[in-house]
Parts: structure tokens; sequence; C-alpha cells
């Protein structure tokens, strides 16, 4: 079924429906060990938690999880403010209700990359992230900054297009509704290892995120955030830049070579927003072979194993 979910993939999860203090709703999937970190997992544009189905189960043994389902993209939401540090907070909210007096580790793909990396250099105390990973991104005035490349700007054309005022009203007008340019847009960043390609469609997942984009208040809050990544965001790091603040914690980056690799120096980019006299691991991780953006669904057990090692590190 196009609307089945993490739950129903994997009954072991729990389903909470969150009150924050925004008075939406926060919903989420966790897993509870009892003790320890919780590894806070959150997804990216145009998708759901369901893009962790494959690797999930994997980490269930060894520390307790908090899959989210990102405020505004459909299943949660809509927040009050697009921003990434207010997304975040909400995020964070809802998990210190479900695990009280717990530390975090961050992981995050694509916009959940983003509101990770604004949490991580806010780095307020109360949020106790203790580490993060960042899946398939650079900063996001860096990823703006690319733009000056023709090809790349092609490539990312969803970035200005989302963040225009209409853009509801035209993704809504576009050929097959908001569904069909959902299916799109999916097809435009997977990768070209076959194999890698099967994985992702596996379990109905085009379907489940078209169905998920078919509610208009989803299509809304989507582009609410490219909108906020286009300005307060943007903003945001300005200042970051003016006032030197960096990344000060662990901090793993795992991308596509073949991807966001092609168009970035990930590494030097990366360099200049982390803090190196912190005495901090920071690690890169390239994934080859063909694999393209949706690195946890094309190749889960790369993803998975990566993550582990980082959890055996620092989950403790």
């Amino acid at each position: 079924m196009a609307d089945q979910t993490l739950k129903t993939l994997h009954p072991w999860l729990q389903e909470n429906d969150t009150k924050v203090s925004s008075g939406g709703t926060v919903k989420s999937y966790s897993h509870d060990l009892g003790k320890g970190p919780v590894l806070c997992v959150v997804h990216g544009w145009p998708q759901s938690a369901y893009m962790w189905r494959h690797v999930i189960p994997s980490w269930k043994d060894s520390i307790s999880l908090f899959v989210v389902e990102l405020p505004g993209y459909g299943f949660s939401s809509l927040p009050p403010a697009n921003d990434k540090r207010t997304v975040g907070n909400l995020i964070l909210e809802a998990l210190q209700q479900v695990f009280p007096s717990r530390s975090v580790i961050w992981c995050g793909h694509d916009r959940g990359g983003r509101i990770g990396h604004r949490l991580i250099v806010d780095n307020d105390p109360k949020h106790n992230i203790t580490s993060a990973i960042l899946i398939d991104i650079v900063p996001t005035k860096a990823q703006w900054a690319a733009f000056a490349n023709p090809l790349a700007s092609v490539a990312y054309y969803h970035w200005p297009f989302l963040a225009i005022p209409n853009a509801p009203n035209l993704i809504e007008s576009f050929a097959g509704g908001a569904a069909e340019f959902t299916r799109l847009n999916l097809s435009r960043a997977a990768g070209s290892n076959a194999a890698g390609v099967t994985k992702f469609r596996e379990n109905l997942a085009v379907d489940h995120y078209a169905h998920q984009f078919s509610n208009p208040e989803c299509v809304a809050g989507s582009c609410g955030d490219y909108a906020a990544g286009a300005t307060v965001d943007v903003q945001e790091q300005e200042r970051d830049i003016k006032e030197g603040r960096k990344v000060g914690c662990p901090l793993m980056v795992v991308y596509s070579a073949g991807n966001l690799g092609r168009m970035h120096d990930v590494e030097r980019v990366w360099g200049e927003w982390v803090d190196g006299t912190a005495g901090k691991e920071v690690r890169f991780e390239g994934v080859g072979d063909g694999f393209g953006h949706y690195l946890p669904e094309e190749c889960p057990e790369k993803i998975a194993g990566m993550v582990g090692e980082w959890i055996g590190k620092y989950g403790k």
C-alpha cells in the first residue's frame, strides 16, 4: 500500500504523536533500549521517515532510535516557522518527551542534515547533541554559491523553484499534480547503479512518497522549508561566519561521490565550517559505485555499517 509506514514494516517500533509547544504534533517512531544515547534519524525532501526502512533494523540492538517525520512534511503538523532552528527545536522537544534526559546522536539526510548542522553549530546545552552524522549535504550557503555553475543550477533547479511564493500552486497545477511532480524529482536524483535504484524502489517507496505529497499541506510545508533555506537559514550562516561559530562536536559526513562529490570538494568545503582546534573527530565517507543521493535506500548495507561503526564509538 502507498500509505504504509515504518510501523507496518517494522512492528517492533513504537508510534508516537507528541504534542509540542507550537500547538502542533510531531509524529515519530521509536525503539527504547532503556538507557544510553538516542539516535535521532531525520529525513529530507521529498521523503518521509519511510526512507530509513532498510537501515534501522541494523541499529535496533545497538542504540535507542527516534525516527521522526519532519514538521510540515505531511505526517507531522506544520511548524510555526520553517527555519532550521525552529524545526530542529520542535523535533528535539518531541524527542525529549519520548526519551527524557538522554543524550542525542543526530543522523540527518538532505534537509534533515541541514537541520542538524544548524543545531550542532548552535550547540545549545539543553539539546545534548554529542555527535552528528550528516548525509549528502554541504552547508546551505556553500550549496547556493555552487549554483554559479550552470550545470549545478540545473541539477538542483528545485532549490530556487520551491522557494518562490507561488511554488505550491505551480506544483498543484503540474500535469498529474503534486504526486507526479514528486515521482519526477525522485527519479532525477537516483544514482546510476541499477541494483541501487531497485533497492530504492522496494516496498513501494515511490508510491509512498507520491501519496504523501498529494497532501497540499505537505506541499506547502516543504516549500516553506526551501523558502527559509533561501532567506533566514542563509542569513544565520552568514552570522555564523562573521562571529566565528563552527561545528565543534564529532562529525561524520557521508556523501555520494557521483552526486554531491561531483559538484563539490566535500572535505575542503566542510573544512571551512568545522572547528579544527576542538580536537574532535571529523570523518568523511564518500560512496562510489554509482550510488546516488538516496544513500540509505540505494546502498543500505554501506550506510548501516558506517553509522553502526559510529554508534559503536559514540553511542555508549
